[in-house]
């Protein structure tokens, strides 16, 4: 199940974010203490809140057996922030319910595309949901999505 976030969620939700991160991103850090801590640095409970809380994203959380095991951000101006899941629910098509849902939440805004920075890690499932790179640095690959 699919839901909105609440702040309730927040503990929850940076669990799913660092573990993800942790243990399904490692292409990414190679397991090196020092990217990981900058990496995982903002991933705290308190900016959990505040993201769930803010008024300029739609932030949703992927319910399975009663756990919180993926969720997703999604600025009103088309940018995906978070689309994250615990590695246990990987190849479920909770990550694909998730995106679809963020996606959907800001259709109606007038976008004519989604733009979100990825993971190596993450490029074959963007890639699969229609999202182009359109610019490649170190850690970070930007992708777009023409919606209209």
């Amino acid at each position: 199940m699919i839901r909105k976030a609440k702040q309730s969620d927040a503990k929850d939700f940076c669990n799913v974010i660092r573990t993800s991160i942790i243990k399904l991103c490692k292409m990414d850090h190679s397991d090196d203490p020092e990217v990981l801590k900058e990496w995982l640095e903002n991933k705290t409970i308190e900016n959990c809140e505040k993201w769930i809380l803010s008024i300029n994203t739609n932030t949703f959380v992927a319910e399975h057996n009663g756990n919180i095991v993926g969720i997703a951000d999604i600025g009103h101006n088309g940018h995906l922030y978070l689309c994250y899941l615990l590695p246990d629910v990987k190849g479920l098509g909770i990550g694909k319910k998730l995106l679809v849902e963020a996606e959907k939440s800001v259709l109606n805004l007038g976008l004519d595309k989604l733009t979100l920075d990825s993971t190596l890690s993450s490029k074959g499932f963007y890639e699969h949901y229609g999202y182009v790179c359109t610019s490649n640095t170190d850690m970070c690959l930007t992708y777009t999505k023409v919606i209209k």
